[in-house]
C-alpha cells in the first residue's frame, strides 16, 4: 500500500484473472511513500553554465604499480585523459586533444597508456598508444569509419585484442594487434555472431567472448589461443543474454552476468569450461550485474540494482560477503587496484556527479578522490527523487522518479515534464541529470517513468515491448499525467514531454498519439521515421531495429503506424528538436524531415543541428546552448515565462 499526497495507491496484488501479474516485474513488491514537497532554505534557481561546468567523469583505470588512477573528464570542455594520485591529490592532464579522448587501459607492464578518439561525435574511433616513458603517441590502426571495442591487454602486456568492423560495417570479428609494431590478424571471424566483451584468462593461453545476432541475446566462447580452436561454452539461444566478464584464478571458470534462469533475472554466475552451466552467485529478486573480479583472490564486487538505486556488495567464491557502505545512487565501475588491496569505484546520484572513490578491502574505508562541484555548489543545491509507482493502463505497476521542486504549494499550479529514458532498452537511476535539476530549479515538477521494455525489472518486462514500440511503451509514460494530477501539485494543463533517442521518439509518438495532453513537446537526437531510420543508421541499430519491431517489409503495417512522421498533421503543441549532424544512431534527417512535415500542416516548430556533435553531444559549448534552448523554450510555451 502506498501513498499519492494523502490517498493511498495499492499496488501489490495488481494482477490478471488468474492471479498472474500481467507483466512480471519486481516493480509490483515496491510501495510509493506519501508525495510531498521539501522545505529546503538552500533551494534556489541554479545556473546552467555553472551545472554544465561541473566536471563529468566518464571511466578511470588503475597505473600498472595501483600509485595512479587514469580517468576521463572534461575538465577543459573536452574530453581529456588525466592522472591523480590513488591516494588523491591535483590532477594532471595525458592528452590534449579538441576531439573526444576516451580512456581504454594502461598496459599491465606500466609501458602504454591505450586510448580512443573519434571524429566529431561519429563513434568510430582510432585507437592510440601513448609511451608513459617519453610521452610519445601513436595511431596504431589509422581507419576512417571503422568502430573498435572491448579492447584488452594480454596479461604480458605485449599485444591487445579488439572487437573491430574492419571488413565490414557491423561486422564484428576479434583482432590481435601487437603493441610494438602495430601489426593487426585477425584471431576470430563474426560468420557464427557479432563478438564482443572479449576476456584474457589469467595466463594468456585462452580468451572468453560474447557472441550476438541482434545485440539483445547472447552467448558464450572460448579460443584456445595456441591451437586457435573456438568451443562454445552457450550458445545463443534466442532467449537468453550472458555477457563475460572475467576468470577465476586457476582458468577454469568463466564469470558471467546472465538472464539464462527461470526468472529472466540478471545475476552473477559462473560458467566452467568442463562442466558447461551455470553455477548462479547472486540470484535474486532484483537484478545484479557483476562488475570485476581480483586478480590476486577469489573474490568479485558486484552491484545490485533495485530499481534505480544500487547496492554494492564484495563477495568471495565461498560466499562471505560485505556490503560497500554507499549513500544511495548509482556505481558506473568498480576495478580492483593490482594488488587487490583496494577497489576504486565511479559513483553518482541525483545530487552528485560522476565521483571516483577508493575502498580499503581490509580497513573498510572509503575516501573521495575526485571533486567535480565548481562555484560553490555542493549536494545541499540539489533535489533528491522520490521513487514512485503507479498504475498503466492496463494495471502494470510502472517504477518512475519523481523530482517535485523544494518549497512549492499543493495547489494544483505547477507545470510539469514527463521525461522517458533513451534505449528502450535501458533504465532511468538516480542519477546525476544536470539538465533535470536545472528544470526543476524553475519550478518544473518532472517524472521519469521506466516504461516496458526498460531493463533492471527482468527479462519479461523488458522484452514485452518486441513488435509494440510506441504502443505499450508510450501508454506506460501518459498514465504518469493521472499521477501528476492525484499528487495535488501539477496543473494537467501545463505538462511538457521530452526526451533523448528513443526518448525523443516517445516524445513525437505523444504528440501524434494523444496529441490534446501536452503543452509542448522537446526531443533530443529522435528519429521520426523506422524506415528511414533502419535505412541510414548504423548495422548494429539496424538489428537491434529488427529485434525489436519484425521486419521492415512484412511488418510495414506496424513500421507505419509506429513512425510518428505519418501523424504529423495531429500535433497540435509547440515542438523543439535538436541533434548532431554526426548522428549515427538517429541520423539528422530524422529530425529535417519530422520538421518538414509539421511546418507543411501549420505547426509550430524549432530545430537546432550541431555540425560537430553525434549521438551524444561531447562539446561543453554545445550542451550548455542545447539545454538553454530547451529551457527557454519550455518556460515559454509551459510556464509561460520568459527567462534571460
Amino acid at each position: 500500500m502506498g501513498f499519492i499526497g494523502g490517498k493511498a495507491l495499492s499496488i501489490a496484488g495488481i494482477s490478471a484473472p488468474n492471479g498472474d501479474l500481467l507483466i512480471p516485474t519486481p516493480a509490483a513488491r515496491l510501495t510509493t511513500q506519501p508525495v510531498a514537497s521539501k522545505r529546503n532554505p538552500r533551494a534556489r534557481p541554479l545556473d546552467l553554465d555553472m551545472l554544465y561546468f561541473t566536471r563529468s567523469i566518464l571511466s578511470f583505470r588503475w597505473s600498472y604499480d595501483g600509485k595512479q588512477i587514469y580517468f576521463d573528464t572534461n575538465i577543459t570542455g573536452r574530453f581529456n585523459i588525466w592522472r591523480v594520485p590513488s591516494v588523491g591529490g591535483w590532477p594532471v592532464q595525458i592528452t590534449i586533444s579538441d576531439e573526444r579522448t576516451l580512456l581504454e587501459d594502461p598496459s599491465p607492464d606500466g609501458r602504454f597508456l591505450l586510448y580512443k578518439q573519434d571524429t566529431g561525435g561519429d563513434e568510430k574511433p582510432n585507437l592510440f598508444l601513448t609511451d608513459l616513458r617519453n610521452g610519445g603517441v601513436r595511431n596504431i590502426t589509422n581507419t576512417e569509419k571503422v568502430c573498435y571495442r572491448d579492447m584488452r591487454w594480454s596479461p604480458d602486456g605485449k599485444t591487445l585484442v579488439c572487437a573491430a568492423e574492419r571488413e565490414r560495417s557491423g561486422a564484428y570479428s576479434v583482432f590481435n594487434i601487437e603493441a610494438e609494431t602495430a601489426a593487426v590478424r585477425k584471431i576470430v571471424g563474426n560468420e557464427d555472431g557479432e563478438c564482443a566483451s572479449l576476456q584474457w584468462s589469467r595466463d594468456g593461453r585462452k580468451l572468453a567472448f560474447t557472441r550476438t545476432r541482434n545485440y539483445q541475446h547472447a552467448g558464450v566462447s572460448v579460443l584456445d589461443l595456441e591451437t586457435r580452436k573456438e568451443e562454445v561454452l552457450a550458445p545463443i539461444d534466442g532467449r537468453s543474454t550472458n555477457i563475460t566478464m572475467g576468470w577465476t584464478l586457476d582458468n577454469k571458470k568463466i564469470y558471467v552476468t546472465s538472464n539464462a534462469n527461470h526468472q529472466g533475472t540478471d545475476a552473477v554466475a559462473l560458467l566452467g569450461l568442463n562442466q558447461r552451466r551455470l553455477e548462479w552467485l547472486t540470484l535474486g529478486a532484483w537484478e545484479s550485474y557483476l562488475c570485476d573480479s581480483s586478480s590476486t583472490a577469489d573474490c568479485y564486487v558486484y552491484v545490485r540494482n533495485e530499481a534505480g538505486n544500487h547496492r554494492l556488495f564484495l563477495r568471495t567464491l565461498s560466499g562471505n560477503e560485505n556490503e560497500i557502505p554507499f549513500p544511495s545512487g548509482v556505481v558506473k565501475m568498480a576495478r580492483f587496484s593490482p594488488d587487490g588491496k583496494q577497489v576504486g569505484l565511479l559513483h553518482a546520484s541525483a545530487d552528485s556527479p560522476n565521483e571516483i572513490w577508493v575502498y580499503d578491502v581490509t580497513a573498510h574505508t572509503l575516501q573521495q578522490i575526485t571533486d567535480s562541484f565548481v562555484g560553490g555548489l555542493d549536494q545541499e543545491n540539489f533535489l533528491r527523487p522520490q521513487l514512485v509507482v503507479y498504475p498503466s493502463f492496463d494495471t502494470t505497476p510502472i517504477a518512475s522518479f519523481l523530482y517535485l521542486p523544494a518549497n512549492i504549494e499543493r495547489d494544483g499550479s505547477h507545470p510539469a515534464i514527463i521525461i522517458p529514458h533513451g534505449g528502450p532498452t535501458w533504465q532511468h537511476m538516480n542519477d546525476w541529470f544536470p539538465s533535470i535539476q536545472y528544470l526543476v530549479s524553475h519550478g518544473f515538477a518532472v517524472i521519469a517513468p521506466n516504461f516496458r521494455g526498460s531493463t533492471g525489472f527482468g527479462r519479461d518486462f523488458m522484452e514485452v515491448n518486441r513488435g509494440d514500440c510506441g504502443g505499450g511503451d508510450l501508454r506506460d509514460c501518459v498514465a504518469a499525467v493521472d499521477f501528476l494530477k492525484e499528487t495535488g501539485y501539477v496543473d494537467p494543463h501545463r505538462i511538457a514531454f521530452m526526451g533523448a533517442s528513443y526518448g525523443g521518439y516517445l516524445t513525437l509518438m505523444a504528440l501524434t498519439k494523444f496529441p490534446n495532453l501536452w503543452a509542448a513537446g522537446a526531443a533530443f537526437v529522435p528519429f521520426a521515421n523506422w524506415f528511414t531510420a533502419h535505412e541510414n543508421e548504423d548495422p548494429i541499430l539496424q538489428a537491434n531495429d529488427e529485434w525489436l519491431m519484425g521486419d521492415p517489409t512484412k511488418d510495414s503495417e506496424l513500421w507505419r503506424d509506429r513512425s510518428p512522421i505519418f501523424f504529423a498533421d495531429q500535433i497540435r503543441t509547440p515542438l523543439l528538436m535538436q541533434g548532431g549532424a554526426n548522428d549515427i544512431n538517429c541520423p539528422a534527417k530524422e529530425i529535417q524531415q519530422m520538421a518538414d512535415a509539421v511546418r507543411q500542416k501549420g505547426g509550430l516548430v524549432e530545430v537546432k543541428i550541431y555540425e560537430n556533435e553525434g549521438h551524444e553531444f561531447a562539446r561543453r559549448e554545445n550542451e550548455i546552448d542545447a539545454y538553454r534552448k530547451a529551457a527557454k523554450f519550455l518556460l515559454e510555451h509551459v510556464r509561460k515565462k520568459k527567462i534571460t
